[in-house]
């Protein structure tokens, strides 16, 4: 054999080896009209995704589930490859099934092995407007607005790769309908980079609750006739939220997506549950909420994974700076970063626009506290002309 060739085999096996994981992750998903397959294909597409996340990476592939196998063309859009998935078990409580896959993942480097993936991004959560107040009257969920996007922040905080803060008493869209693109007064799209200079966090999260209306027919003031639940017939509400994901720097729109679910309205028309209570989690529809958050907040985690962590310096001091970012988001003394100048310029609506230049300056951190950290640069900070408002950023 050639000693070559036979090396350069040895050598890509053990990187195969190395680099590849395999991941027991579990997967939800609603069964709907007693489609069991159905929920299956959904619960293990959660599963796959939960599983890059572990993994430190992103899926890039064109695959399909055939009985519990990967086949060919379920559609992941992220930056890893999964090699194969497999569901080792299922179980199914009521209406919701949950299977257990072993997911083979290769990472992408890139992102696996880079810093960014060692530090928790911070995400800021505004308020949600309802598109039709009115249809919160059912069930008097007229809290759905600001508990929503609470619960969305839960589910973030949950997934363990992010930190999610909520806003909930701020309000992006002064114009639900054609949110994310309204307009403000000063003509810029959104006020994303003030709302997130003023959160203190690097990107913002917002929404527009476009309807949680039910398809069936009511009659509010009519209490004497049996409820449709008694007659045996299914009150279907729908359930849909357009998800809006900004980088709070830029102000630029990362990631949008519509989740449009119906569940079933299985209590009395005339019960006051409210959003979020423990009984409105307990009905049908309560449950496809939650599961139409929770495949929100993977896909929000999956989007940010690899995007660069940045921190605000707020004070420069001789040769050290104060940067906003300690050990809650995982900082460790001895971190290096980069320094970015940011500038202000305009577009040529003269609405300001934020760009951030390399200042090919590194930074080394020597002290940390949970919520901001110090860091020492080789040189005077005047000298270098490092400012507060510049950043650090770990690519």
């Amino acid at each position: 054999m050639n000693l070559k060739y036979f090396f350069t085999t040895l050598i890509t096996l053990f990187s195969t080896t190395l680099f590849a994981a395999s991941i027991d992750v579990k997967g939800e998903a609603i069964i709907y009209k007693q489609d069991i397959a159905d929920a299956r294909y959904r619960a293990t597409q959660q599963a796959i995704k939960q599983a890059v996340l572990e993994s430190g990476s992103r899926v890039n592939v064109k695959d399909a589930l055939n009985n519990g196998e990967l086949d060919s063309s379920l559609e992941i859009r992220s930056s890893a490859h999964v090699q194969q998935a497999k569901i080792i078990s299922e179980e199914q409580n009521g209406d919701i099934l949950t299977v257990v896959a072993r997911v083979d993942v290769t990472p992408d480097s890139q992102c696996s092995s880079g810093p960014t993936s060692y530090y928790k991004k911070t995400v800021g959560v505004t308020g949600f407007e309802l598109q039709s107040p009115e249809q919160a009257n059912l069930g008097q969920l007229n809290n759905i607005g600001r508990d929503l996007p609470k619960k969305l922040a839960d589910e973030i905080n949950k997934q363990g790769y992010l930190r999610a803060l909520t806003a909930t008493n701020i309000s992006i869209y002064p114009d639900t309908i054609n949110a994310p693109s309204s307009t403000n007064h000063d003509g810029s799209l959104t006020n994303v980079t003030r709302i997130s200079e003023q959160l203190g966090v690097q990107y913002i999260v917002s929404g527009v609750i476009r309807d949680i209306g039910e398809t069936y027919f009511r009659d509010p003031n009519n209490r004497s006739d049996k409820d449709l639940i008694e007659l045996g017939i299914d009150k279907e509400r729908r359930f849909v939220v357009d998800i809006y994901l900004y980088d709070g720097f830029s102000g630029a729109l990362l990631f949008e997506n519509r989740y449009d679910e119906t569940g079933n309205w299985d209590i009395s028309d005339f019960s006051r549950v409210g959003f979020g209570s423990a009984k409105f989690w307990s009905i049908h529809y309560g449950k496809v909420v939650q599961q139409a958050l929770k495949e929100s907040a993977l896909d929000t985690s999956e989007k940010l994974r690899c995007q660069p962590f940045i921190a605000n310096i707020f004070r420069t001091e001789s040769n050290r700076i104060h940067i906003a970012a300690g050990s809650i988001a995982g900082i460790k003394q001895g971190d290096k970063f980069s320094v970015y100048r940011r500038y202000e310029v305009y577009n040529q609506l003269q609405s300001t626009q934020t760009q951030l230049n390399n200042a090919n300056i590194g930074v080394t951190i020597t002290q940390v506290q949970p919520n901001f950290s110090v860091g020492e640069l080789v040189i005077d900070s005047n000298i270098l002309n490092v400012q507060q408002q510049d950043v650090v950023i770990a690519w």
